[in-house]
């Protein structure tokens, strides 16, 4: 939804799922449709209507009729209704410029930049940085920050774990399911708040304490684990030779931190 929005330049508020078919039935055959070729060899297609009542839907049926034609034929069409009934019709001739069709906004995922999606908060976003463009020798680094920052920013273990099955799921559109699943598999992030002691005593007995307890406990140990895997990340992009300013960047690290790390790699 944020990239949706960023493309249409428009704020979402709330959104309501419709059919995902939808299933069109036509009252009766348009009145007339032929190709026609002009005198100047135009080809086109003619849609006549005859109406002896006003119809309000006219409008859409004829835009519906001109979805059809335009997908089976490509060429232009042109729509005339004939009114033969009494007096002056009320019919709509004209559909307002916020609903005629002219082209859809086109987000190609791939040409996103990796860094802007990994600093988002939005673990949405962040999980199509696995979609975006960087060079094939960053790919664990990019998969492991991509869980480092889903970590970071999902606020409970079950939120997490449903993330990282979206973001298996993606992975097999770029064929980095196996990469991804040892990632998954190696990290530490299989801590379950909802086994701890302390929260599951909270739970019953209706007190928020126990449960704190039991995040509190399992966030520090998170905060650790997220520490080193930092390290763990900067050791390999130094050693696929990114510079340290760029991975002090790409990883949230200060430059002195990830210069630190350089020397110790040299000493090994």
């Amino acid at each position: 939804m944020p990239l949706i929005e960023e493309a249409l330049d428009i704020r979402i508020a709330e959104f309501l799922p419709l059919r995902a078919k939808m299933q069109t039935t036509l009252e009766r055959d348009m009145d007339f449709f032929y190709k026609v070729r002009t005198k100047e060899g135009e080809q086109l297609i003619l849609h006549i209507e005859f109406q002896t009542k006003s119809d309000a839907e006219m409008l859409y049926r004829a835009a519906e009729y001109h979805g059809m034609a335009l997908r089976r034929k490509r060429i232009p069409i042109k729509h005339v209704v004939v009114y033969l009934g009494k007096g002056i019709p009320k019919m709509q001739t004209q559909l307002p410029d916020t609903q005629v069709f002219t082209g859809f906004h086109l987000i190609n995922v791939h040409n996103l930049d990796v860094s802007q999606l990994l600093a988002s908060q939005v673990p949405e976003v962040i999980l199509l940085a696995i979609l975006a463009r960087f060079p094939k020798k960053q790919t664990e680094v990019v998969l492991r920050y991509i869980v480092q920052r889903l970590r970071l920013v999902c606020h409970n273990p079950s939120e997490l774990s449903r993330y990282l099955s979206q973001l298996f799921i993606l992975a097999r559109l770029r064929k980095l399911d196996v990469i991804t699943a040892k990632i998954i598999k190696d990290m530490p992030i299989t801590y379950n708040i909802e086994t701890d002691y302390l929260y599951q005593q909270g739970m019953e007995k209706g007190l928020e304490k126990g449960m704190e307890k039991g995040m509190e406990k399992g966030m520090e140990k998170e905060r650790l684990h997220y520490k080193e895997e930092k390290r763990e990340s900067a050791r390999k992009m130094l050693l696929a030779g990114i510079k340290a300013a760029q991975v002090a960047d790409f990883l949230g690290l200060t430059e002195k931190e990830v210069i630190q790390i350089a020397e110790e790699l040299r000493i090994s």
